[in-house]
């Protein structure tokens, strides 16, 4: 099976990520065209299954950056948008570029790294969460989901109170920047949002240049192989990063949890410290939805043949649910010892930069607030509508216990 691209406006193509139930959209696109469909409207192969969305992840001769794709580029012209966003970071970029760019901040996000971060996460989720009065209704995303993570990344590129008000106000416009890749007929996101960060990290990021201190954007800042603008956006990408992702993961994650507790105590049902429970929340309801390659020369995928110079969207949480690999596949199960491992935080070269950051703040975030026993006293809001990072809006609770 072949597809050939064709020239034209791209602005009706499949999107399950309109619809009200995302994984029953993405059953529904592989029970009509299995694991992997060439879509006329879109111009781009939808990869929906497992091993296929793994092959294109780890294997060569795959571009991450979005301008090697004619569909990209028509795609970001109809937005009006001349350049894709975060074009010189290291989510875009392909090798050497890529390497370059991760080597500068790689020896920090180890998990040995990581884990000495531990108390100091601990402590900020302590000043997040235990001050919330008991018995009285909150938002989970405005007063926990969202400020841990952002003041956890904050800390770390020791950003001032001013830069951190702009990034919560800039971060979800810079996520839309990102989604124009993937998600084609939206509004155009305001380039304005990256212009406002640009112009706060480039006078912080000569200054770390010329006198470094001991943080994550200082590091960044006295890398010779990186010029200042490539600084500067690795800087803003690992903030968005560094908080967006967890944010939308603990909104997902407490939704999943307390429906796991049907109304009673959730520690009673489930052994929080097993580690499988954090691996399971991220195949099950990872934020992350999907990510673009396009393909440098001709690859079989499960019996289609990807021809050089077209594009491929990886539906990685369609993969994660895909019923030929997983056992009951929608279940929240933490005995799943023979099954491979989730794709919500990439794979191969690519695979997230900030993965075992983003895992120890959502265990740390998740036994905190369990701790106290929440229930849900409402309907969550809406899923934010982005492709890229996936999560509610609102999640209305109450803490039990103080």
């Amino acid at each position: 099976m072949t597809a050939d691209t064709e020239p034209g406006s791209i602005t009706q193509a499949w999107s399950p990520w309109r619809a009200d139930d995302v994984y029953a959209a993405y059953q529904g696109w592989r029970d009509q065209h299995g694991q992997v469909a060439w879509d006329d409207q879109a111009q781009s192969w939808f990869v929906v299954g497992y091993r296929a969305a793994r092959e294109v992840l780890v294997g060569r001769d795959w571009s991450s950056d979005p301008m090697s794709s004619d569909v990209i580029r028509r795609m970001l012209e109809e937005q009006g948008i001349g350049d894709s966003a975060f074009g010189g970071s290291m989510l875009t970029a392909d090798p050497p570029d890529h390497s370059r760019l991760r080597d500068s901040v790689r020896d920090v996000f180890t998990p040995n790294y990581v884990s000495a971060l531990a108390p100091g996460i601990e402590a900020i989720a302590a000043d997040t969460i235990d001050s919330l009065p008991t018995g009285q209704p909150f938002d989970f995303m405005a007063s926990i989901a969202k400020p841990f993570p952002i003041a956890v990344i904050a800390e770390w590129l020791a950003l001032d109170l001013d830069t951190t008000r702009i990034l919560w106000t800039e971060a979800a416009e810079l996520v839309r920047l990102l989604d124009g890749v993937l998600q084609p007929g939206q509004s155009a996101p305001d380039m304005g949002a990256l212009t406002a960060l640009i112009a706060e990290f480039l006078p912080l990021a000569a200054a770390r240049r010329e006198d470094p201190g001991d943080d994550l954007l200082s590091l960044l800042a006295v890398d010779t192989t990186l010029d200042l603008e490539e600084v500067v956006v690795n800087a803003i990408l690992l903030a968005i990063a560094g908080h967006e992702t967890t944010a939308n993961m603990l909104g997902n994650s407490m939704i999943r949890l307390l429906a796991e507790a049907e109304g009673g105590r959730l520690t009673d049902r489930i052994d929080l410290t097993a580690p499988e429970v954090v691996g399971e929340l991220f195949r099950l309801e990872g934020p992350a939805h999907a990510v673009g390659r396009t393909a440098l020369r001709s690859h079989d995928l499960e019996g289609c043949t990807v021809e050089a110079g077209q594009r491929v969207v990886v539906a990685i949480a369609a993969a994660n649910r895909d019923p030929d690999i997983f056992d009951d596949p929608d279940s929240f199960r933490i005995d799943r010892t023979e099954a491979p491992g989730h794709l919500s935080l990439g794979f191969g070269r690519h695979r997230c930069l900030g993965a075992a950051l983003a895992r120890l703040e959502t265990d740390t975030a998740l036994r905190r607030v369990l701790d106290r026993d929440p229930i849900l006293v409402g309907a969550p809001g809406t899923h934010r509508p982005s492709v890229i990072l996936r999560g509610p809006q609102t999640v209305p609770m109450v803490f039990r216990a103080p």
